[in-house]
């Protein structure tokens, strides 16, 4: 009889076996912050990316695209993205997904001693390419 999954640790360890590039889903509005996502992360050379722009279509484009990671911006007042990360949070086949939020809210000294604002990671931006490619190695791999 096959085990039965007991949550997210259990996804993460499945995706750890997963053969070929992880899967990262960058949400954002504006092109120019997934363009930089998308080097920095490309640099490292193990992640596929693909960006979404409109908020209409983040979710479909979860779904579609099945990522291993979703990173949604939070940085200003006007963004849909803490919208978006509920409806990806409440989505039965994206919501073991892990979802690291960018955002301007708090203060880097906020991050280092918490890391997670309601009920998902965070970042608070600005951020060293560094700290991203940590805190992505920290949620698909466990990595430090």
């Amino acid at each position: 009889m096959p085990e039965r999954s007991t949550g997210i640790g259990d996804a993460r360890n499945k995706r750890q076996f997963r053969e070929g590039p992880q899967k990262i889903l960058l949400l954002d509005h504006k092109t120019r912050v997934t363009q930089t996502l998308r080097r920095a992360l490309e640099s490292a050379g193990k992640y596929s990316i693909r960006e979404e722009h409109d908020a209409a279509f983040a979710v479909h484009a979860a779904r579609w695209f099945r990522p291993d990671l979703i990173m949604v911006d939070l940085t200003s007042a006007a963004s849909d993205g803490e919208i978006i990360a509920r409806q990806l949070q409440k989505d039965r086949d994206l919501c073991h997904v892990p979802l690291l939020c960018l955002s301007n809210f708090v203060s880097e000294r906020q991050f280092m001693s918490a890391g997670i604002m309601r009920g998902y990671s965070f970042l608070a931006v600005p951020v060293k390419i560094e700290q991203l490619l940590c805190a992505v190695e920290h949620l698909l791999f466990g990595k430090d």
